[in-house]
């Protein structure tokens, strides 16, 4: 994974969180369709990104969101990532937990 990989993953999921935002009222024809091709390209984004890269990315992203107190913006992720766990692009919370345990065993070496 380059730092490169980092950053687009990284932008393309603030782009999402920004739309997910956005999604207060139901949007009329027009918006709809612009919506539909936003969503499309900033998930085109996230290709060759794994489940676990990007449910750690948004869960970075969520924590910073939470520090500054912005509980709409964790919603909008919250939803996010619920969408990205039933479309398979993303881990739910028992496997993320469960991977990163084990990554962090081997770390320690055990």
């Amino acid at each position: 994974m380059s730092v490169l990989d980092e950053l687009i993953r990284s932008y393309a999921l603030k782009k999402l969180t920004g739309l997910f935002e956005g999604f207060t009222e139901p949007a009329q024809h027009a918006q709809y369709r612009r919506n539909t091709e936003a969503i499309g390209c900033w998930l085109e984004h996230l290709q060759g990104s794994s489940p676990q890269q990007i449910t750690h990315t948004l869960f970075k992203q969520m924590q910073t969101a939470r520090r500054r107190g912005d509980m709409q913006r964790v919603n909008a992720q919250t939803a996010l990532l619920g969408l990205m766990v039933q479309s398979n692009r993303a881990q739910d919370l028992v496997a993320y937990s469960a991977f990163r345990s084990v990554a962090s065993e081997r770390q320690d070496g055990t």
